[in-house]
């Protein structure tokens, strides 16, 4: 009993440190990449982002965000990738979104947008003890795992990026038939954006 307890604690600890790691957005993930593209003439700024989501009743399992900044001589654009993870069950994205900066509410127009389902089988098996004391592995069943992805692409004009500049949260907006996704750009991941559009 004493060792089950040790060991349950420890990864009781494990599993917090990890949850706490996701929900401040301390990935690995999160630094700013500078890289000159020769062909455009442009400093091109990428930002990763991924945003794990713990509510049980959203049909969203994680969105990866990508946000790029190209600087050229003449102007500053902001292209972002978003990718949607949804579970089996749910419904298609519609094809739109709506970003929300202190309750103002912006609907960037969408200019790439792809569906895809991603299915994943895994083997279960078991470790049988045969006759002569040899073990064997056999085949006990099969699970699967099926995901629904969804991919935007847009851009943002000067007029949302000034005001996300002053924001203390900002959101992002889908819908999946009856289900409204909801992602929430805020902490360390909303300074590491700030922190971009000063690049």
């Amino acid at each position: 009993m004493k060792t089950r307890i040790s060991f349950l604690g420890k990864y009781a600890s494990l599993l917090l440190l990890l949850s706490l790691i996701l929900s401040t957005g301390c990935s690995l993930g999160s630094r700013i990449y500078k890289k000159y593209d020769q062909v455009q003439k442009v400093d091109r700024y990428k930002l990763d982002l991924n945003y794990p989501d713990f509510n049980l009743r959203s049909p969203l399992l994680y969105m990866e965000q990508s946000i790029v900044k190209e600087v050229s001589a003449k102007e500053s654009k902001y292209s972002v990738y978003d990718v949607l993870v949804l579970n089996s069950a749910s419904y298609r994205v519609k094809e739109e979104l709506y970003i929300i900066v202190e309750d103002e509410i912006f609907k960037p127009a969408v200019t790439g947008l792809e569906y895809d389902n991603a299915r994943e089988i895994r083997e279960k098996s078991e470790e049988v003890v045969r006759a002569d004391s040899s073990t064997v592995k056999v085949v006990t069943g099969y699970t699967e795992n099926n995901k629904k992805i969804t991919r935007f692409t847009y851009t943002l004009d000067n007029d949302v990026i000034e005001r996300i500049r002053k924001a203390s949260i900002v959101l992002f907006r889908y819908y999946a038939g009856p289900d409204m996704v909801t992602i929430k750009l805020k902490g360390l991941k909303l300074k590491r954006v700030k922190r971009l559009i000063e690049k």
